[in-house]
């Protein structure tokens, strides 16, 4: 067993021990978070059973809700051996990522490519179910964005997690 294999899955433990499957969501310009090493978390979460349907249906109400300006905190898990695996800040506006921010270092991230939006992650969870694949899937209670995602199988390395934590519109 790696180093980098046997630190991920402490990460995993230590997530999974915190509740980071969960999300908070405040209207308005609170605190950013940055300088902090891991996500702000709350309880109010609700299972999901990543099933297409019920997939698509929970992205038409997020698209709904009208949400194109906002920050999250993302944290990616995946055996992709770089720096993308260390939670961040992710601004996005009209649906578009525009900013990340290391969490810990308060550092901006040059490369955004590998950091979705929110419909992105239904998006990436969609086309996986679509082919057949694993999706699990855990939403927050108030605004039922996935705030635990798995797409594909993170045991078997191929798959991704996503842990969303606290949201801010913008």
């Amino acid at each position: 067993m790696t180093t980098q294999y046997r630190n991920r899955l402490r990460f995993l433990a230590a997530v999974t021990l915190l509740g980071a499957g969960t999300a908070a969501c405040a209207d308005g310009s609170s605190a950013t978070g940055l300088g902090t090493p891991r996500l702000a978390v709350a309880t109010d979460t609700i299972p999901g059973t990543g099933s297409l349907s019920e997939l698509q249906q929970r992205r038409a109400t997020w698209v709904a809700r009208g949400i194109d300006d906002y920050r999250v905190e993302l944290s990616i898990s995946c055996f992709c051996g770089s720096d993308i695996i260390r939670p961040v800040l992710v601004e996005v506006r009209r649906g578009v990522v525009v900013k990340v921010w290391d969490l810990e270092t308060a550092k901006p991230v040059t490369t955004l490519t590998p950091y979705p939006t929110i419909t992105g992650l239904f998006d990436r969870a969609i086309a996986e179910r679509s082919r057949g694949g694993f999706v699990s899937v855990t939403y927050s209670g108030g605004l039922g964005l996935p705030v635990r995602l798995e797409v594909g199988t993170l045991a078997n390395d191929a798959g991704v997690l996503y842990l969303l934590g606290s949201l801010t519109r913008l």
